[in-house]
Formats: structure tokens, sequence, C-alpha cells
């Protein structure tokens, strides 16, 4: 069993080879301190039974990884790690086929009961967590329903300062298409600004 750990804490990643040697004896688990280097592996044609990703590093936020692997049409069994509830980003990741959150807060007898779980085939999200992304997901319906996945995506990363050219770096798509999707949020939301956009979506619970 082959498992990457993607986590800027080494002892975090020792601590995932711990419990996967609980559940299966020869899993060989390599780790990645940040995107990029994630990034590299995954791209470099060795298989994974199991990517772990944490969703917030000091160098860059996970979901870039996920994005960058879905835009290349590459596909591994993933499960995130988070050390807060960051509902917006883990209902991404989740949309993205993520196969379940473990928090980062968890025992080492939680994770090991979660990814057993996962492992046969479900998917995991904490009982407290789910019940929150439910309502969160009835809560933007009610909003808009008009704003799509990407758009969202692109909403989340204008809220933390990002510029046009960071957020098409990140999503891995043109400066052009982020410029559309920029100017459909702001027709959609009716804002005139950046900043305008940013706090009509928060007071409409979108980020």
């Amino acid at each position: 069993m082959q498992v990457l750990v993607v986590d800027d804490h080494p002892l975090f990643v020792d601590g995932v080879r711990q419990v996967l040697k609980k559940l299966n004896s020869s899993a060989v688990v390599s780790g990645a301190n940040s995107a990029e280097a994630a990034i590299v592996l995954l791209e470099s044609g060795k298989a994974f039974d199991l990517v772990f990703i944490n969703l917030m590093m000091p160098d860059t936020c996970g979901l870039s990884v996920i994005y960058r692997l879905q835009e290349q049409g590459i596909r591994f069994p993933t499960v995130i790690m988070s050390e807060e509830d960051n509902l917006r980003s883990i209902r991404s990741a989740l949309d993205m086929g993520v196969l379940g959150l473990i928090p980062k807060s968890f025992s080492a007898e939680q994770i090991l009961a979660a990814l057993a779980y996962i492992l046969e085939g479900n998917i995991y999200i904490p009982p407290a967590t789910n019940k929150q992304l439910s309502a969160l997901k009835a809560r933007r319906f009610a909003q808009t329903g008009n704003i799509t996945r990407r758009q969202q995506q692109v909403l989340e990363l204008i809220a933390q300062g990002y510029t046009n050219r960071q957020i098409a770096t990140t999503l891995y798509l043109t400066e052009h298409t982020i410029k559309a999707h920029v100017s459909a949020l702001f027709i959609e939301l009716g804002a005139t600004n950046r900043t305008g956009c940013v706090r009509i979506a928060k007071s409409l619970d979108l980020i």
C-alpha cells in the first residue's frame, strides 16, 4: 500500500505512518512538505493507493493540489486534513471527489477508525461537520443558486486577496478565464468591484 501525505509538519507525517501501519503492516508512506513537492510526485507516474492533503499549509492552500490533479485528469483516492472547520474549502474538496475529512485534532484511535471506514469504500465526514455542511448548502441554495463551483473557487480566492494572475496560477487556468469568472460574480452579486464583491458574498454567507 503506497500512501502520500502532503503536510508541512514531519511529525504529523510520522503519526499517519504509525496509524497506517496498524491497518496495513506493509504500508509505505511518503511525505511531501509543500504543494509543489506533492505535484511533482503525483505527476511523476508513481501510483498511490491513498493521498492525504492538509488543506492549509504555509505556502499554499492544499486545494491547489486537488485543482491541479483535476485539471490534469489525474485521479488518486484522496483524503483531506484540516486543523479547523473551514467549511467552504471542505465543501469544495468534497465536490471534487475526495473521500473524506480527518480533523488534525483527532486522536490516533479516531484517525484509525476514520481510515478503516474510508478503506471499506465509504466517505467519512465527522458528524458535526457534516451537519454544518448541510446547513451551509441549504443557505447557499436559498441565497443564490446561480454561482458555479468554479466561480465559488474564484470567489474564495478573491476573499483571500489573490490577484487574477495568482488565482489563475492556483487554479491552473488562464488569466482571461479568471477575468470572465470575476465579471460573472460581479453581475450575480450586484457588485462593482472586488471589495464590494467580497462584502456582499460575506453578507450572504457565501465565504
